[in-house]
């Protein structure tokens, strides 16, 4: 689990970077001024640079690197010691730097690249173990809820003291009644971590509002995985006790992607409005010219974090289409459907309007697709997990238009959705960009 506030985590950084930097150079130090036993000669003063820039900064990257694979910035040094996190860390920078180094055309010498290793490891141990005596961490509540074994091992394993930095606040088998504490938004009994013991089908409501309260309130949020889910998963690299742990994280909610994307959506969102406007001003001309009425509609969706916004798109139905359905999802063969609309609707064209929701911040140029209050309202009350898609900004497009059908079942976007949701990453993005246009190519809309 992981274990400390964000600036004790940056205080970590900091300093495992200063003493990489430190031991680096304490090593080369050594290698110029003692000849080694199983070395021919003391090492030439040009042969290893100590310049700040750019071979410390260098070696204070790859240490940032190292340490952040080997996540050692969140757990208690009792743990990072069970488990050897400083050593393979100090490994991890170690190869790091070989690498480095061969790609800037300098060969560092074996010596120093192993004597690295444990001379790291020690500065870094000794750093940790005055940050631990001088600004200990304190203990992190547990709040388990669920039934089951599992569960119940994690609870003992919590009163136990298995699990350094951490106490055993509560166990409540009710994880639905516990969920009901408060008023919806905060913490669950001031916890800092919550542990959900997964595999109850009735657990989905409970599991649906603590991650949207885990990103609302800040506490972390952690699953007792079952076989299914380790086999679906990324492997667990985590554990309570002897439990193994999967972090549950909305990574495309939080706040580093958040402004990943407004940046991705203003980058690209700008030209792309730009080479939309002739196609969507001629089609707009050709839907006034087929049937009465406007040549935009704007409809009613729903956004993030539940709110309703209004969204422009190109008409493609004939004016009266909802007068006698109300709002329902288009059809193949829908006799609304105009023919400027049909082929509007198969090339995508009737989105694009939605450009300028885009460049205003109301939605991003990925994302689940917004749909209207009434449909919502009746895909919640059936599946609540479909609220978790509010965590994001609707997208123009996303991961369920491009890998399924335009009419795809509404359960079925929702696992892409929520895939995009907790497995975020820029390839994604990429990827689901890179297939939005063979997908238009396509014209397989209806």
């Amino acid at each position: 689990m992981r274990h400390g506030s964000d600036g004790r985590r940056a205080l970590l950084a900091t300093g495992d970077a200063l003493a990489a930097i430190a031991a680096f150079a304490a090593v080369v130090w050594l290698r110029r001024l003692v000849p080694l036993p199983w070395t021919e000669s003391i090492l030439p003063a040009g042969k290893v640079p100590l310049d700040p820039w750019p071979w410390l900064a260098l070696v204070a990257l790859a240490a940032l690197l190292g340490h952040a694979l080997a996540g050692t910035w969140s757990e208690p040094l009792a743990t990072l010691r069970e488990r050897g996190g400083l050593l393979v860390a100090s490994v991890l920078t170690g190869l790091l730097l070989v690498g480095a180094f061969f790609l800037l055309s300098r060969a560092l010498p074996r010596t120093v690249a192993l004597l690295y290793v444990p001379a790291a490891w020690g500065f870094h141990a000794v750093f940790r173990s005055l940050v631990e005596r001088l600004l200990p961490p304190g203990l992190r509540s547990v709040l388990v809820l669920g039934e089951g074994e599992d569960a119940r091992r994690a609870a003992a394993a919590l009163e136990a003291g298995e699990a350094p930095g951490y106490r055993l606040q509560a166990w409540e088998v009710d994880a639905a009644g516990a969920m009901k504490e408060g008023d919806g938004r905060g913490a669950i009994r001031g916890a800092t971590d919550v542990v959900l013991a997964s595999g109850s089908p009735r657990e989905r409501e409970a599991f649906t509002s603590l991650v949207e309260r885990s990103a609302s309130a800040g506490f972390e949020l952690w699953l007792l995985p079952g076989l299914a889910d380790v086999v679906a998963s990324h492997v667990a690299t985590r554990s309570l006790g002897d439990l193994p742990l999967t972090p549950v994280e909305a990574r495309g909610a939080s706040g580093g992607a958040v402004a990943f994307r407004r940046v991705f959506d203003l980058a690209l969102g700008l030209p792309l409005a730009a080479l939309a406007s002739l196609p969507v001003a001629l089609a707009s001309v050709l839907v006034v010219l087929e049937t009465p009425g406007p040549a935009w509609i704007r409809q009613r969706r729903v956004g993030r974090g539940g709110r309703e916004l209004d969204i422009w798109k190109v008409r493609t139905m004939r004016e009266d289409a909802e007068r006698e359905t109300g709002p329902v999802l288009a059809r193949p063969g829908d006799e609304r459907v105009t023919r400027v609309g049909r082929f509007l609707r198969r090339t995508r064209i009737d989105e694009l309007p939605q450009l300028l929701h885009v460049l205003s911040g109301a939605m991003s140029l990925i994302g689940p697709r917004p749909e209207r209050p009434e449909l919502v309202a009746a895909y919640v009350a059936a599946e609540p997990l479909y609220r978790l898609r509010h965590l994001l900004k609707p997208g123009l497009t996303g991961l369920a238009q491009v890998m399924g059908a335009y009419a795809t079942k509404p359960d079925v976007k929702l696992r892409y959705d929520l895939g995009y949701l907790f497995h975020w990453s820029p390839v994604l993005d990429l990827f689901v960009l890179a297939r939005t246009v063979t997908t238009v190519l396509r014209v397989s809309g209806i």
